[in-house]
């Protein structure tokens, strides 16, 4: 990108998802890629992916008690979808850890803290599935989009825009994940 358009100065914002729609709306960034519950950006969708509810494999969550979750702050994708399920059932959940930071997440529930939710791509090892277990309900599959602003379309963003859709699958992570667990395997 930097020798086709020598000119333009690429700048990158990470930032919650919920807040990327709003910066494209207001023209604040050319081209993002979101992650939204199906169809619900207007975009290009690049994949589509689960959400898991995830906890430490060595997790002793307490049948009965209240369930202790860690989220990331609102506004997230995650946290939102969880917290929506959540609500539609009778069980009883508190939240225990809050993050902006993915590893922040990975640590308390690696720690045992709390269960979270991730999509099945973010695991690592020592944590596993715990989808329908202790009451928790099934999540809903996420989409990754890009989107542009209306007033993105120079032909440096086009092309941006180009190679983010020309991007390879990014390469299966090292876990074999069954019903309601993930094992590390050899590489």
């Amino acid at each position: 990108m930097a020798r086709a358009f020598p000119a333009v100065r690429l700048e990158v914002h990470v930032s919650m998802n919920l807040d990327l729609p709003a910066m494209i709306a207001a023209d604040e960034l050319d081209r993002a890629v979101v992650i939204s519950l199906p169809r619900s950006e207007t975009g290009t969708v690049l994949r589509r992916t689960r959400l898991a509810w995830v906890a430490a494999e060595n997790s002793e969550i307490t049948p009965g008690a209240s369930l202790p979750l860690a989220f990331f702050p609102a506004p997230c994708i995650y946290r939102q979808a969880g917290v929506v399920e959540l609500d539609r059932t009778a069980l009883e959940w508190h939240v225990v850890f809050t993050s902006p930071s993915q590893q922040g997440l990975r640590a308390a529930v690696l720690g045992g803290l709390a269960v979270t939710v991730l999509t099945r791509d973010d695991l690592e090892p020592g944590m596993k599935i715990v989808d329908g277990q202790y009451g928790l309900p099934p999540l809903p599959s996420a989409d990754f989009s890009l989107i542009w602003s209306g007033s993105g379309k120079t032909q440096a963003a086009c092309e941006f825009g180009q190679l983010i859709l020309e991007m390879p699958e990014p390469p299966p992570l090292p876990f074999t994940l069954g019903r309601s667990e993930a094992r590390a395997t050899s590489l």
